[in-house]
């Protein structure tokens, strides 16, 4: 499995150890180190500065619903002008059917009239049930799943950059193979051209002497672009210029003392299960505030107002319009309601309904990464075993190689053998030693699967030198 598909332990032991730990021996005094890798793309890539926003924005919401208790307080001043009949009968206004207040004629009065109004009104839900509290703690549980996204999208950066940081160390030591192995065709074409010339040789020999030759340098050339292109990968996670990137020689020596440790045997802290275990108790949390929304509401109410008026108490109008912008009458209301809205039972059933399915599916999704991650921790425990076999054995491997290497060339010049034996030899010589570096690779990189699995990799860090 790609390690980018495993969430890793939160960014603040990455920062915690950086000083104290160093997974790779100094090669070089400008060498390029892994914790150097993951300190500049945590401070640079865009992704975690937007998981940063995303959690600021749920903590601000937090803060905004927790205010959701605060009552509505309105004030309000209008002057009017206009007629004023009225007429017996009900209505309701709908929102945009002026008001018209005052006594009732027999007929119309054109006569205009001017008036104002000044009020306070308070509308406080003072208690719902519930439903306050319902909505705080899905707001909590939707700030815990923006933290643990942010800790994930840390981890799963961090483990892609470890991934193509051993990567380039694969590379960089193939590179250094295949420049000796170089180095070997061109001296076994320099011994079989000087043979030719004296015609000790076939010329065919010196022929296939330079084939081999030009086929390690194509060898050279293709490792060189994968080089390369992993070099731009992490530059793209840094923010460096892929000049300045040259990883550190692995440390080696401690590798078989790690594959010897104690491996971990469980993943139930790992940071994913964290994110999807919030991620289901905050579609819980949504279905509780559905389920809190359609239960009664009780209001407190107060109103203060007071109003003028051009027009008097004997249904005299006044001419003079600037009369009826003094205060004259003033009223005062409160009130205690509680409103059940019986017809959103049915709709909050269903939405209910609709969110615990929503519920289900991150629990299912809960366990499906429980699954996987256990998985992973197997197959890595698998996979160091087998690289601990591996590394005893090939040492065996590459001394034997070297030896046949130099023995056939020996026997050449000895005129006791073909270039064919030679070049077998050397090619047998160059797969002993990519061997070599590809089990290394493999073999770290299963014990960070491991240790991402099981939640071990702060463990693992402080072990390297």
């Amino acid at each position: 499995m790609n390690l980018d598909m495993i969430a890793k332990k939160g960014c603040w032991w990455l920062l915690c150890i950086f000083p104290f730990t160093s997974l790779f021996a100094q090669s070089a005094a400008d060498s390029f180190s892994l914790q150097r890798a993951i300190a500049l793309t945590l401070a640079h890539y865009p992704a975690i500065k937007a998981k940063q926003a995303q959690v600021s924005a749920g903590q601000a919401s937090v803060t905004d619903i927790k205010h959701n208790w605060y009552p509505a307080i309105k004030l309000h001043e209008q002057v009017d002008a206009g007629t004023d009949n009225s007429i017996y009968g009900s209505y309701f206004t709908m929102g945009m059917i002026p008001s018209t207040s005052g006594g009732i004629r027999d007929a119309n009065n054109n006569a205009l009239m001017s008036g104002n109004i000044a009020m306070a009104a308070m509308q406080w839900e003072i208690y719902n049930f519930g439903a306050y509290g319902s909505e705080q703690k899905e707001a909590v549980q939707s700030l815990k799943v923006q933290q643990t996204d942010l800790n994930n999208t840390v981890n799963q950066l961090t483990v892609s950059v470890i991934q193509n940081y051993l990567e380039l160390l694969r590379l960089y030591a193939l590179q250094q193979i295949a420049t000796d192995n170089i180095r070997r065709n061109a001296e076994v074409l320099k011994a079989v051209t000087a043979t030719v010339l004296h015609g000790l040789k076939p010329g065919v020999d010196s022929a296939i002497a330079a084939a081999e030759l030009s086929k390690a340098k194509l060898n050279l050339i293709d490792i060189n672009n994968n080089y390369n292109q992993v070099r731009i990968q992490l530059g793209v996670f840094t923010g460096l210029d892929t000049v300045q990137i040259q990883p550190d020689t692995i440390n080696n020596q401690r590798l078989m003392v790690l594959l010897d440790s104690e491996a971990p045997d469980s993943t139930a802290a790992h940071p994913m299960l964290a994110y999807y275990n919030a991620v289901y108790q905050q579609q819980r949390a949504a279905a509780d505030v559905i389920r809190k929304s359609r239960l009664p509401k009780v209001n407190l109410m107060a109103a203060g107002w007071m109003r003028g008026s051009s027009g008097s108490f004997n249904d005299v109008y006044d001419k003079n319009l600037w009369s009826g912008l003094g205060y004259s009458r003033y009223n005062y209301l409160l009130g205690l309601g509680i409103t059940y809205n019986l017809t959103d039972l049915k709709r909050t059933r269903e939405k209910v309904a609709v969110q615990q399915y929503r519920s289900e599916v991150a629990a299912q999704q809960l366990e499906t990464t429980r699954t996987t991650l256990s998985g992973l921790l197997q197959q890595a425990q698998s996979d160091i075993q087998t690289s601990r076999d591996k590394l005893k054995e090939l040492p065996v491997q590459l001394a034997a190689a070297r030896a046949a290497a130099r023995q056939k060339m020996a026997l050449y010049r000895g005129g006791l053998t073909n270039i064919i034996d030679v070049t077998t030899a050397l090619f047998v010589l160059n797969r002993a030693e990519t061997d070599l570096v590809q089990t290394r690779d493999a073999a770290w990189k299963a014990l960070f699967r491991a240790a991402y699995a099981g939640n071990t990799i702060s463990q693992l860090l402080p072990d390297l030198n």
